[in-house]
C-alpha cells in the first residue's frame, strides 16, 4: 500500500477523532489539544504533513461555518497559523528530550509547558486575525490551561504507555494490572454515582465525594509504578470529564469539578506520575540486579560443571594409563617368576599394590567417579576418600534419604562441599570428623542437608589451605544459591534444586 494512501487514511481518521473529541470537550477538559499534542510528540516526522492536513481540515470544518460571526480572515486562516505555531513546542521537546526515559521523567512539566504554549498560540492567532476572545480573562485562561493540560494527559498517557510497553514488560504482571484496572474503573463509577446522588447537597459534600476519585490513582501507582500511574490518571481524568455538564454547550463550566481538576492537575497528574516513575525505575534496577546476579550464578554453575567434566576426562585418561602400567607390571612379574627371581617379583607386586592405593586416593581427590556408579553416600564412605581428606582422623558417617534421586550436579556439589569443609575444619587439628547427610525429595524441591563437624585437639590456627578451602566453599554455595551456617568447628549446608 503506498505511503501517501496510508497518510491520507490517517488524516481522515484524525479528522473524525478530532471532531468526536471537540464535541465532547469543554474549556476545562479539552480533548482536541491532547490529540494534537500526542500526535506531534509520538508520530514520526514523516507523518507530520498528514497530521497537519487532518488538523487543519478539522479546524476548517469547525470554523468556516462561523465566518459570518467571527470574520472570514480568522475562520479561513487561523487553522493554518494555529497548527503551525502549536507544532513548534513539541518539535523543541523532541529535540531536547530525545530518549523515552528522559521524556517520561519530565512528562508533567512537558505537558504543562505545552498546554500553556497551546493557549498562548490560540490567544496570539486570535489577536492577529481578529478572532473571538482576543484577550481572555485570567479565570478563562486558567480554565484553558487546565483543560489543555488534562486533555493532553488523557490522550498522551495511554498512547505513550503503549509505545514504551517493552521497557516495563519485565516488571509488570499483566493479569494483576488488568484486575487492578477493573477495580479502579469500578471505583470511579461508584464515586461518580455517589457524586450524582449528592448533587443537590452543599459544596463541601459534593467536593468531598469527587475527591474520592483520586484513590484509584494512588492504588495503581503504588501497585504498578509509572504504568499504573498513567492508567490511573487517565481513568480518573476520564471520569471527571464524564461528570461534566453537557459538553456540547459552548462555554459551559462546572466550578466544583474545576476545583477537583485543578487538584488533579497539581497532585494526580504530576506527583503521582513522578512517584510512579521513581517506583518503576527502582523496580527496573532491582530487576536488572536480580538478572545480573542470576546470570552470574548461572555462569559460575556452568564453569563448575565444565571443570567437573574436564576432571572426569582427565581421570579416565589417567585410569587408562594406570591399566596399561598394571598390565606391563603383571607381565614383568610373570617373567621374573619364570626366571626364578621370586623375591623381586614379590617386591614388584607390593610396589604395585601401593601405587594402586595411591592412585585411588588421588583419583578420588580429582573426580569421585563412584558417585556415578553408587551415589554420594557410597563415594564418601570410600576408604580412599577418608585416607586422602581425613588422614589419620576417624570419620563417622550418618546418611539418610533417597540420595540417588538427586541430580548428578547436586551430588557432585555436595561432595565438593564436604571436601572443602573438611579442609577448612582441619585447621582445628581434629582427631575425629562427623559427616551427616540427609537427602529428601518433595513435590517442588529436593535437596540434601549436610552437617560436617570436627572434634578439635587444639585451638584454631588459620592456614593458607583453610582460607583457600573457605573461599572455594563460599563460591560453590553462592553459585548454587545454597545456604551455610557455621558455629565454630561445625558447618551446616543446605543444597536444593527443583524437583522437575
Amino acid at each position: 500500500m503506498p505511503v501517501y494512501a496510508i497518510g491520507l487514511a490517517f488524516s481522515i481518521v484524525y479528522v473524525l477523532a478530532y471532531m468526536a473529541a471537540w464535541f465532547n470537550s469543554l474549556d476545562q477538559w479539552f480533548l482536541p489539544a491532547g490529540l494534537r499534542v500526542a500526535g506531534l510528540l509520538l508520530l514520526p516526522y514523516r507523518m507530520w504533513p498528514y497530521l497537519f492536513l487532518g488538523d487543519v481540515s478539522a479546524l476548517l470544518l469547525l470554523r468556516v461555518p462561523r465566518a459570518p460571526y467571527d470574520g472570514e480572515l480568522w475562520s479561513y486562516l487561523s487553522p493554518f497559523f494555529l497548527t503551525t505555531a502549536v507544532s513548534i513546542g513539541p518539535l523543541i521537546v523532541r529535540r531536547v528530550l530525545n530518549d523515552s526515559e528522559t521524556f517520561v521523567k519530565w512528562l508533567p512539566a512537558v505537558a504543562l509547558l505545552l498546554a500553556s504554549w497551546g493557549v498562548l498560540c490560540n490567544v496570539a492567532v486570535n489577536a492577529l486575525l481578529g478572532g473571538p476572545n482576543v484577550i481572555p480573562s485570567v479565570e478563562h485562561a486558567s480554565r484553558l490551561v487546565v483543560g489543555f493540560y488534562l486533555g493532553t494527559f488523557i490522550v498522551l498517557l495511554p498512547a505513550l504507555l503503549w509505545r514504551i510497553r517493552g521497557k516495563y514488560a519485565s516488571i509488570l504482571e499483566k493479569k494483576a494490572l488488568l484486575r487492578d484496572v477493573l477495580i479502579a474503573v469500578s471505583w470511579v463509577v461508584l464515586v461518580c454515582y455517589l457524586a450524582g446522588y449528592v448533587r443537590d447537597t452543599d459544596m463541601g459534600t459534593r467536593m468531598g465525594a469527587y475527591l474520592l476519585i483520586f484513590l484509584p490513582g494512588v492504588f495503581m501507582t503504588t501497585r504498578h509504578g509509572w504504568p499504573g500511574a498513567a492508567l490511573g490518571v487517565a481513568i480518573t481524568n476520564l471520569a471527571l470529564g464524564v461528570a461534566l455538564p453537557d459538553p456540547q454547550m459552548e462555554g459551559g463550566h462546572e466550578p466544583i469539578i474545576f476545583v477537583v481538576q485543578q487538584v488533579m492537575a497539581v497532585v494526580m497528574a504530576t506527583a503521582y506520575l513522578v512517584l510512579g516513575f521513581s517506583l518503576s525505575e527502582t523496580k527496573l534496577k532491582e530487576h536488572r540486579s536480580r538478572n545480573a546476579a542470576a546470570d552470574a550464578k548461572s555462569l559460575a554453575r556452568t564453569s563448575f560443571a565444565s571443570t567437573e567434566r574436564l576432571l572426569r576426562e582427565n581421570l579416565l585418561y589417567m585410569a587408562q594409563v594406570q591399566l596399561m602400567l598394571e598390565g606391563e607390571r603383571k607381565d614383568l612379574v610373570e617373567w621374573l617368576k619364570q626366571h626364578g627371581k621370586f623375591e623381586a617379583a614379590m617386591s614388584l607386586n607390593s610396589d604395585g599394590l601401593q601405587h594402586r592405593q595411591l592412585f585411588d586416593e588421588q583419583a578420588m581427590a580429582l573426580y569421585p567417579i563412584r558417585i556415578e556408579e553408587a551415589g554420594l553416600f557410597r563415594a564418601v564412605h570410600d576408604k580412599a576418600f577418608c585416607d586422602f581428606w581425613a588422614g589419620d582422623a576417624v570419620v563417622n558417617f550418618g546418611c539418610r534419604g533417597p540420595v540417588r534421586e538427586l541430580s548428578m550436579d547436586i551430588q557432585l556439589t555436595a561432595f565438593r562441599c564436604i571436601c572443602h569443609s573438611i579442609a577448612l575444619l582441619s585447621d582445628y587439628s581434629p582427631d575425629e570428623y562427623s559427616i551427616n547427610m540427609r537427602a529428601w525429595c518433595g513435590h517442588q524441591t529436593k535437596g540434601i542437608l549436610l552437617r560436617i563437624s570436627a572434634i578439635p585437639t587444639s585451638s584454631l590456627e588459620v592456614s593458607q589451605a583453610g582460607q583457600t578451602a573457605e573461599m572455594l566453599l563460599e563460591a560453590r554455595l553462592k553459585a548454587h544459591s545454597a545456604s551455610m551456617r557455621r558455629n565454630g568447628p561445625r558447618l551446616t549446608i543446605l543444597l536444593t534444586e527443583m524437583a522437575n
